[in-house]
């Protein structure tokens, strides 16, 4: 399904990460050395935008967007600990990508979410 979004016009690579930044899932053709630089920037970024939101009561993250000279980043939840990030060329439809990130989102966010790593860690010692 990730690929199927590289498929929209100008989009060049999509990742789901989890909270921390790790790599859950990407598109076939990013290589992983950037996918996981792109999931670590994307956390931070992530982390940083509903920090800020909490501090001013603004309610959770619904997306973040970066625009770049030459890209724009689309960041999404993706389920329970999922993060998505979309990176585009800067010609991209920004309207249409954002209408097919919330279908992706709604279609397999259950399924791109991810436990806590506490909670996980505490499951595996049990």
């Amino acid at each position: 399904m990730l690929d199927d979004l590289v498929e929209v016009p100008h989009v060049v690579s999509v990742v789901v990460l989890s909270t921390d930044g790790l790599i859950i899932q990407k598109s076939t053709s990013m290589p992983q050395d950037l996918a996981e630089i792109l999931a670590a920037g994307s956390s931070s970024m992530y982390s940083v935008a509903a920090g800020t939101g909490r501090r001013f009561g603004s309610g959770p993250v619904q997306q973040v967007v970066i625009e770049y000279v030459e890209h724009t980043l689309f960041l999404a939840a993706a389920g329970q600990n999922a993060r998505l990030a979309v990176l585009c060329d800067q010609n991209v439809d920004m309207g249409m990508v954002a209408y097919e990130v919330s279908r992706l989102v709604s279609r397999i966010g259950d399924y791109l979410g991810t436990e806590a790593r506490s909670a996980l860690a505490s499951e595996i010692h049990d």
